[in-house]
Order: C-alpha cells, then sequence, then structure tokens
C-alpha cells in the first residue's frame, strides 16, 4: 500500500508543485526522487509477495500473466498521456509546461489504484510457508 499511496502522492505534489523552488532545490525533483523511493523500492517486496499469493499449481501461470496483463500499461499509459494533453500524436505527444500537472495526476492515478488493489485484496504472508498459503 506504501508503494501506491506514498508514490501518487509524491508524483502528485511533483506535478502541482513542478515550478517550485526550496533554496536552490527544484520541488519537482526532489519529489520525483522521494516518489521513487515508494514506486521502485517498492518492488523489492512486490515481486517475491506476488510470488507468494498465487497457489503452488497455479504460480508459473499466474506470475506469467501478472506480468503479461501489466505490459497493457505499456500501451494505456501513453495513450492517456496523449489525450490529456489534447495531443494527435498519440506516440509521440507533444506536450507544453502547462500539461505537467495534469499529466502527473494522471499518474498518480494509477498509483492510487496499485494502493487500493493491495489494501483491498491483498493479504499478509509474513511468517508462513508456502504450503501454509496454499492450504489457506
Amino acid at each position: 500500500m506504501l508503494c501506491g499511496f506514498g508514490g501518487a502522492a509524491c508524483v502528485a505534489a511533483a506535478g502541482i508543485l513542478h515550478d517550485a523552488m526550496l533554496g536552490s532545490v527544484s520541488l519537482f525533483w526532489l519529489f520525483i526522487v522521494l516518489g521513487d523511493f515508494f514506486y521502485d523500492g517498492g518492488f523489492a517486496v512486490i515481486g517475491p509477495y506476488m510470488a507468494e499469493v498465487w497457489p503452488t499449481n497455479l504460480r508459473a501461470t499466474g506470475m506469467g500473466s501478472a506480468y503479461g496483463f501489466g505490459g497493457i500499461g505499456k500501451i494505456v499509459g501513453p495513450l492517456g498521456l496523449a489525450l490529456i494533453v489534447d495531443s494527435a500524436n498519440v506516440v509521440k505527444p507533444d506536450v507544453t509546461v502547462a500539461a505537467i500537472p495534469s499529466t502527473f495526476l494522471f499518474l498518480a492515478a494509477w498509483l492510487v489504484l496499485c494502493g487500493l488493489a493491495f489494501l483491498l485484496f491483498g493479504f499478509e504472508t509474513r511468517n508462513r510457508s508456502l504450503a501454509a498459503l496454499d492450504e489457506d
């Protein structure tokens, strides 16, 4: 949940405060680096967790399908951004500085969805063997 909600807060702040400075430090870059702690660093936990939640007989199929469906984001992301910035070119949308807040809020919304998925569907696997998880 921290990966999604923490990342969403930082990405939204980066978009909203994209032109603000804290002394000589750009708040945009500061929030991007802080967000990276959540959305990139969180994958050190998400990868093993996702492997644990699948029953043994479905683990390889489940992980493969999860990564495959995750690739849909490679299509939805650029298309969504092109629609948000009102660009006719969906492959390489022309982005202006005025589109930064809405673009980053779009990305933050996907991170909120990630946090909600773990909040609503996630369960604790700590100190439980794969056999015990399979029984449940």
